[in-house]
């Protein structure tokens, strides 16, 4: 399981409508960026998200225009690898495939899809993550696994 707890409360006001470009699962502040297809929190502070989720990340000025990248930490527990081995995701805009990850094994993992300059221009982007495989409901589990999800990044593009 992932260790750690959700990062202390933040000592700023942001304006609510201020996406950020980094986001953090299991910050509460971050919630409003996490759009789609991600489960309540379990009682570690650790999130699944479905076989399909979406994130906003603001752009920051510093990236308007320019080529950047989009980083996915996740963990792919053990005992799901059965159902998850190699699973592969896929990020998407609205008109764009970002480009595809495949897990190479259980365990805690980095996904990093590149981001061409085209879409960085407005304030924010919308990314779709579909996964080609998931853990389907078992026993009294009613929801689809897909990953743990724990944190979102659009940076510049790695030189």
């Amino acid at each position: 399981m992932p260790s750690g707890s959700p990062p202390a409360s933040r000592l700023t006001v942001e304006e609510p409508s201020q996406l950020q470009p980094a986001i953090d699962v299991a910050n509460p502040a971050d919630e409003e960026q996490l759009l789609e297809g991600f489960y309540e929190p379990d009682p570690g502070g650790w999130r699944w998200a479905a076989p399909e989720f979406t994130v906003s990340l603001g752009v920051p000025e510093e990236l308007k225009g320019k080529e950047a990248r989009i980083e996915l930490d996740l963990w792919i527990p053990e005992a799901g690898w059965a159902d998850l081995a190699g699973v592969t995701i896929t990020a998407k805009t609205a008109d764009r495939t970002l480009g595809q990850w495949r897990a190479p094994k259980a365990g805690a993992h980095t996904a990093v899809f590149a981001v061409p300059a085209a879409i960085t221009g407005e304030d924010a982007i919308l990314v779709d993550f579909v996964l080609d495989r998931f853990i389907p409901p078992r026993g009294e589990e009613t929801r689809r696994l897909g990953v743990v999800a724990s944190k979102f990044r659009l940076m510049a593009a790695a030189r």
